[in-house]
């Protein structure tokens, strides 16, 4: 039509959208590997991604930290790490996540990637979602996930994923931090963070109004853990707390419910921590 421009729409923040065929499906939050560091537990990270591989319902979300990325004026060591910087670990944790790379949604970026970016503009992370064939979406994501089996509008999941950052050295400081992200998405039914190298579940109960009755909603702030070891580390050196070895995955799944009289969609939530192999004395 004459006259008439076509509007460019602002970009609020990075969106990812993804229907499942499937009325459930579980979400792997999977990141803070910090590959190359020499306690960077490489048979736990395998472990994780065999599960990942063999279990049916199971996607996974790339939550920053994949490679340790000690450079020049980074804490850490540079010559600590037993795998180099750049190349090496980033080829080493893309062959380790490609047979699983059909069953991962995208990538966000960490801290210890954004090293590389400050310096020279390169992206470790977004070079890693390239490799395995996956959307990069820069320091967080709001998505959501559309279920079978419910109506377009009866429960859209809608999760937030962040790095996050700081946090301090005690577990309750690095969980207030974790949940200062319910700020900017304080209705998100799952929010996740990784960074602080433990694994925790926080609920949250709010109310909003449905057509006929007021509805009791409950989402969770999660912290997915790490695969780091503690002995000879910097947490060590530096006097700070181990880091948890454990991922977590959550389970999803949408059900009709009766709550308080009234019928109503519900969001289930199964959240379970994943371990590495116990060692046996023989």
């Amino acid at each position: 039509m004459e006259g008439c421009r076509e509007t460019k729409k602002e970009k609020i923040m990075e969106f990812f959208r993804r229907d499942f065929k499937e009325d459930t499906f579980t979400l792997y939050p999977i990141g803070d590997f910090h590959y190359g560091s020499e306690q960077c537990d490489v048979n736990f990270i395998k472990k994780v991604v065999k599960e990942i591989q063999h279990d049916p319902l199971a996607y996974w979300v790339g939550m920053g930290d994949f490679i340790e990325n000690a450079i020049p004026g980074s804490p850490g060591g540079i010559c600590e790490q037993v795998v180099s910087p750049g190349k090496h670990q980033i080829d080493s944790i893309c062959e380790i996540l490609l047979p699983i790379a059909r069953k991962g949604l995208f990538l966000i970026a960490g801290n210890h990637e954004a090293r590389t970016r400050r310096n020279t503009g390169m992206i470790p992370e977004e070079l890693i979602a390239f490799k395995l064939d996956l959307p990069y979406k820069g320091f967080s994501c709001l998505s959501t996930f559309q279920l079978s089996k419910t109506n377009a509008f009866s429960r859209i999941i809608s999760c937030y994923f962040h790095h996050n950052y700081g946090g301090g050295y005690t577990k309750g400081g690095k969980i207030n931090r974790a949940e200062q992200l319910r700020l900017l998405v304080p209705t998100a039914d799952a929010i996740f963070s990784g960074h602080f190298h433990i694994t925790s579940r926080i609920a949250w109960i709010w109310y909003d109004t449905a057509p006929t009755h007021i509805r009791e909603r409950v989402g969770y702030d999660y912290i997915i853990g790490s695969a780091l070891k503690w002995n000879g580390s910097y947490a060590e050196e530096k006097g700070k707390p181990a880091a948890v070895r454990e991922f977590i995955k959550v389970n999803f799944k949408i059900s009709r419910s009766t709550i308080n009289g009234v019928r109503d969609w519900v969001i289930r939530q199964k959240y379970q921590v994943i371990q590495p192999e116990e060692e046996i004395d023989e």
